[in-house]
């Protein structure tokens, strides 16, 4: 089960990436699991914990500008080659693949599309922890206990941003492979002799055998009319009769 549910993850990677990440925002909404999974992390004390959350919020930065910068402007010139090449089956010779290469180029596109609208999901502004004026009330407060929480939950934020990137990531694979095999068709159709259209022969000798067969032909039914005016025309013997 779990083998066909990675075979499905890596085929449709934003449905998952959508799931889970539901799945970790639940998990930060509840405050008793917050508790009860970061108790631990007070081991560090305050010194390490502080610390460690600014690592995380540095983290999430630099995923946020890999997701956006990257993976957005390779999947728009991905999108507008997977276009291009779903134009260039006009060019090509008759043959039944050819539908075939339009419709993987078209699905090329929609990965080239999805991994984009996923690029621009770093945009949004996920919750930070750890961080502004109530944060050091807390930690003034509360102590060790309230940072190992907002650290665990800052990780959980920079989880997600993780996996929009590889689920990014993952659609733009898969629409560079579906454009990897359209073009591949396309070049085996060309390169076969059989597939090639047959020339079409418009020199000027054609032209003027074509125009010799014409006249020829006309002369003929010219003479053919004479012929049969000849034979319709009474004789001598029959006039004097």
């Amino acid at each position: 089960m779990n083998f066909i549910y990675r075979i499905f993850e890596e085929i449709f990677p934003v449905f998952p990436f959508l799931k889970n990440k539901k799945n970790i925002l639940n998990k930060v909404s509840n405050e008793n699991e917050i508790a009860s999974k970061s108790k631990r992390y007070e081991e560090l004390g305050s010194d390490s914990l502080n610390i460690r959350i600014k690592e995380e919020h540095e983290r999430a930065i630099k995923i946020d500008e890999k997701t956006f910068k990257f993976t957005l402007g390779l999947s728009i010139s991905l999108t507008v080659l997977a276009a291009a090449s779903g134009s260039f089956v006009n060019f090509l010779p008759n043959s039944s693949f050819v539908t075939y290469i339009s419709i993987i180029c078209g699905i090329s596109s929609l990965y080239m599309l999805a991994a984009g609208i996923t690029a621009l999901g770093a945009i949004k502004t996920l919750a930070t922890y750890g961080y502004g004026t109530d944060h050091l009330l807390s930690q003034k407060k509360i102590g060790d206990s309230y940072l190992a929480e907002a650290l665990y939950a800052q990780e959980l934020m920079n989880v997600i941003r993780q996996l929009r990137n590889e689920s990014a990531y993952q659609c733009l694979r898969n629409g560079f492979l579906m454009l990897f095999l359209a073009l591949g068709i396309a070049v085996v159709l060309l390169s076969n002799p059989s597939n090639a259209p047959a020339p079409i022969k418009t020199n000027i000798e054609d032209v003027s055998k074509k125009r010799e067969v014409m006249g020829l032909d006309n002369n003929i039914s010219v003479s053919d009319e004479k012929n049969d005016n000849k034979s319709m025309q009474p004789t001598a013997k029959a006039a004097a009769d």
